[in-house]
């Protein structure tokens, strides 16, 4: 299922209507963020929400999911078998993002816990020279993935581009401060 060609037919056949993507999302009980995302084609309504969706927009659920107008004389077996099929990818899709989000809390959790362990065990001095660097290097290099697997992509990737060398830069930092600090003589924690 195309998501822009189906968030280019909500907005039509909402503008159609006259109604603003609030007043489409009051109907729907959803934010009016979820129906710009629908409609930037950025994501899918959640698959309880098309039958919903369909009865606002005073269309059929095989219009909404084949993302056209269709005639009564169009309506035939493979429209309909088409129209079950993106009915499953939307269902993969949203699963997908769920087991997504559920692995981004899993790991958030494990890392604040490793974290108040951690912070717990080292002195003030450690957690200054080791885990923040540390932490900084990794967010650093993950950001620097997602730009580049948005630049595959074709989306905006400049800013995530830009964040992940900052992040990058402030372990390099500190650490050519110790190294000169240490190569000088002067103080270095021990």
């Amino acid at each position: 299922m195309d998501n822009q060609k189906f968030g280019a037919f909500i907005a039509s056949v909402r503008k159609e209507k006259g109604w603003t993507q609030l007043e489409l999302a009051e109907k729907l009980n959803v934010t009016n963020k979820a129906v710009s995302k629908w409609e930037r084609g950025l994501g899918f309504p959640d698959i309880k929400t098309i039958e919903p969706l369909a009865e606002a927009l005073n269309v059929s659920i095989l219009e909404i999911m084949k993302s056209e107008r269709l005639n009564e004389s169009q309506v035939s077996a493979d429209n309909v078998s088409e129209a079950l099929i993106n009915v499953i990818d939307v269902a993969a899709y949203q699963r997908k993002i769920e087991k997504r989000n559920n692995l981004i809390c899993v790991i958030l959790i494990i890392s604040i816990i490793m974290g108040i362990f951690l912070v717990d065990s080292m002195r003030p001095e450690g957690v200054i020279f080791v885990c923040i660097p540390v932490i900084f290097l990794l967010i650093g290099i993950w950001l620097i993935l997602m730009s580049w697997y948005r630049y595959k992509r074709r989306l905006a990737y400049a800013a995530t581009l830009i964040a992940g060398i900052l992040f990058l830069l402030l372990p390099i930092l500190l650490g050519l401060l110790l190294y000169f600090a240490f190569v000088l003589g002067g103080p270095v924690p021990q």
